[in-house]
């Protein structure tokens, strides 16, 4: 599988939690984390991002993932800027 791009990443991910995990998830770990291995469509679960992470490392060390909070919208906020003369700290 060619996934050459984080926004591919995500879209495969949400398409895979959404056709099967979503539904049981949603019912039995609500508030929890999954992340999904977007290469093989397994899911692992944790209590934190970083449970849910550290349990898909282990599980699949070169896998590409997706990380969801159950029944929320989206775990985080990210946001990336490509302006290496940025500086974050002027007033």
């Amino acid at each position: 599988m060619d996934i050459s791009n984080p926004k591919q990443i995500a879209e495969i991910g949400e398409k895979i939690y959404e056709n099967t995990y979503k539904s049981a998830f949603e019912v039995e770990h609500p508030g929890r984390f999954v992340a999904i291995d977007v290469s093989t469509g397994k899911a692992f679960l944790g209590d934190t991002a970083e449970g849910a992470m550290e349990e898909a490392h282990k599980a699949s060390p070169k896998g590409l993932f997706h990380l969801i909070k159950v029944g929320s919208p989206g775990a985080f906020r990210v946001g990336y800027a490509n302006d290496t003369n940025l500086d974050w700290f002027s007033a």
